[in-house]
């Protein structure tokens, strides 16, 4: 029996960089140094930077319900269209579905915007649109909002900027340096399977110079440039895998409490020590809100799990005094549509539909917009403004304008304006 070495399995498995040192998120969660820290390393395959220290302390946690939850069930009930009743909450003027009677009791702290509207019916572009804030183009790839905010003020400790559980978000860095990608953990139920060290810190050091020996006798014979950039790729890896920050991922010392026992209450619960260990952006994907049949069957048990997590993340956050300085945002791709087919279910309807926001510089109990189920009747908001809204919410200019790689200038927001009613 042939065993394989971990560093030759690096070696086989590492893709060759794109032109410009940047590296596409699908090659760099495909690489690997072998055993369980590898999982971590293999995801940070990027064309490292210096990260930047300090900063404003912000933070922002994206709850993604991918596949596009209905408007006209959770957030913006109308009398007809819908078999779930109201139900009061905290904030007087303010009524949600049956669905959420948790939340319920938070919405003095949460605001609605129901009149987020698009031309994109397509979950994968629609999903890269809601992801950073522009349409999908032939010539250009755009950032993750997580990058441009860490990109804008910089990253905080040994872990990564931007951090995705569980989800495709159907973009990376774009333009910006590959280091501002977001590093994404495709198992909800188990990301902290992928930073479970495998051995010791000794035998990781001990790996570590062997891999530079070999790195600088490689080097000289090939493209030096690529090798270099590859090792600080590496490089970057190696201070997470070493930190204690990499801690934050292990639950098993946390009890779930009201988070509830689901993998996304959970990750919800991991998404605020990660903010908590200094992470800017956590985003925690919900899948399973595409509901073409049974839409009533679909949603109700939706809602009980996004009830219970997002509730118990905004009175944690609370309690901690972490809701002021961090964002959380909850949203969709689309909404659905207010009547439903043939199979009882709703298809995608992009003319208007309902996020909520909270803390970040947020006030909430509060109602941005109203429509009649259909479509708009008030206060319209586009994609564009509520990256706007959430840019200025972390103390970063929506108006200013960058230069991408090719020298092409672009507004970090795609014209959008802040929403005013959330301030």
């Amino acid at each position: 029996m042939t065993v394989q070495s971990p560093l030759s399995r690096v070696q086989s498995r590492v893709p060759p960089s794109p032109p410009g040192g940047r590296v596409d998120r699908r090659q760099f969660v495909r690489l690997t140094v072998g055993g369980g820290l590898g999982l971590l390393a293999a995801k940070l395959g990027l064309s490292a930077q210096e990260t930047r220290a300090g900063g404003p302390g912000k933070s922002c946690v994206l709850l993604w319900l991918a596949g596009g939850p209905s408007q006209v069930d959770t957030f913006d009930l109308k009398p007809g269209l819908t078999p779930f009743k109201e139900i009061e909450t905290a904030a007087p003027e303010i009524r949600i579905s049956e669905g959420f009677p948790r939340l319920a009791k938070q919405m003095k702290r949460v605001s609605l915007v129901r009149t987020l509207h698009s031309n994109d019916p397509n979950h994968a572009t629609a999903t890269y649109l809601l992801h950073t804030g522009y349409r999908k183009a032939a010539d250009l790839q755009h950032p993750h909002l997580g990058s441009v905010i860490c990109q804008e003020l910089g990253e905080r400790g040994d872990l990564p900027g931007t951090i995705v559980v569980g989800g495709d978000p159907q973009c990376g860095a774009g333009y910006l340096p590959g280091d501002k990608g977001p590093v994404i953990f495709d198992r909800l139920e188990t990301p902290a399977e992928d930073v479970k060290p495998a051995f010791s810190k000794e035998r990781l050091e001990k790996r570590w110079r062997m891999l530079a020996a070999l790195d600088r006798t490689f080097g000289e014979a090939r493209d030096e440039r690529l090798v270099d950039e590859r090792r600080r790729s590496y490089e970057r890896a190696y201070r997470v895998l070493s930190s204690d920050k990499v801690k934050a991922f292990d639950l098993s010392r946390e009890e779930p409490g009201r988070y509830g026992s689901s993998p996304f209450g959970r990750a919800c619960q991991l998404s605020r020590r990660l903010v908590e260990a200094g992470v800017r952006f956590v985003e925690v994907s919900m899948g399973d809100w595409d509901s073409h049949a049974d839409n009533e069957a679909a949603h109700r048990p939706l809602m009980e799990t996004l009830d219970t997590g997002l509730a118990a993340l905004l009175a944690d956050l609370q309690e901690r005094r972490l809701l002021d300085s961090t964002l959380v945002l909850c949203m969709g791709e689309f909404g659905r549509t207010p009547k439903v087919n043939a199979a009882q279910g709703r298809d995608h309807w992009t003319k208007c539909w309902s996020v909520a926001l909270a803390g970040g510089g947020i006030q909430g109990g509060r109602v941005v917009g109203e429509t009649d189920g259909m479509a708009v009747t008030k206060g319209p908001v586009s994609v564009a403004d509520l990256f706007a809204t959430v840019l200025k919410s972390q103390g970063v200019d929506p108006a200013k304008e960058v230069k991408t790689s090719g020298g092409r200038p672009l507004r970090l927001s795609d014209g959008g304006a802040p929403v005013t009613g959330l301030f």
